[in-house]
């Protein structure tokens, strides 16, 4: 069967192919042939991890292939040069049906689970430990991170609480995101806008594929940072 990619480098150094037809599902390189080539493997990965929660899929056959369908590369917003415009891809402009809005949900689970079991390796008082070499200081730092992008997405559709009611400590701001999230997405069915802000286009479409991906991404970061101090 045939997926198609969206591919777009959101930081320097690190290419993203978002899987349109598989939410959640994504491989990341350092370059954009790496990534495009990486996605075979991640689609069938994904797959493994439905069917490890219960979800096995008639479409998790061996003969995978990709179709990249668009390649965006971010650039300075032209009022604000310090804020990054990432990808709006044509299929963002799909509106949401509500049978794919109840699976969003049940995956914003598993992927919340999966950070959390992560973050649960770590002992409580080497949360705050530095870690060398890191854009954050810290595990809390990451998991607030979560939770503050979760909110900005959100946002982005005018459907997120108060910036200052979010919770300093970040397992309290994850869950009061999330209840937010979780609260505003059956909003979301069938919903065509497409918003501007700062520059860059949004839509109920890309909110879900940036909320998932995020969360997946840096879910995965955290592993990497425990398993470099085994």
């Amino acid at each position: 069967m045939s997926y198609h990619l969206g591919v777009e480098d959101t930081e320097p150094n690190h290419w993203v192919a978002y899987v349109f037809d598989l939410p959640g599902c994504y491989s990341s390189a350092e370059t954009q042939d790496g990534a495009v080539l990486l996605a075979p493997a991640r689609i069938a990965e994904h797959f493994d991890w439905l069917a490890r929660r219960g979800r096995p899929s008639p479409l998790a056959d061996p003969g995978i292939v990709t179709q990249v369908d668009e390649v965006f590369r971010s650039y300075p917003a032209k009022d604000d040069p310090d804020y990054v415009v990432n990808a709006f891809f044509e299929d963002d402009r799909r509106p949401l049906t509500t049978s794919e809005i109840d699976e969003i949900l049940w995956l914003a689970e598993q992927t919340r689970a999966d950070l959390l079991a992560v973050a649960q390796r770590v002992l409580p008082e080497r949360l705050q430990e530095k870690i060398p070499g890191e854009r954050f200081k810290h595990i809390h730092g990451i998991l607030r991170h979560v939770a503050g992008a979760e909110w900005w997405y959100f946002d982005r559709l005018g459907l997120s609480f108060p910036r200052d009611d979010l919770p300093k400590d970040p397992f309290a701001a994850l869950e009061r995101v999330r209840a937010n999230s979780v609260a505003m997405l059956p909003r979301l069915a069938g919903d065509p806008q497409v918003v501007e802000r700062s520059g860059e286009l949004w839509s109920a479409r890309k909110v879900v594929r940036r909320m998932l991906w995020h969360e997946r991404d840096h879910t995965v970061h955290i592993a990497k940072v425990l398993s470099s101090e085994a």
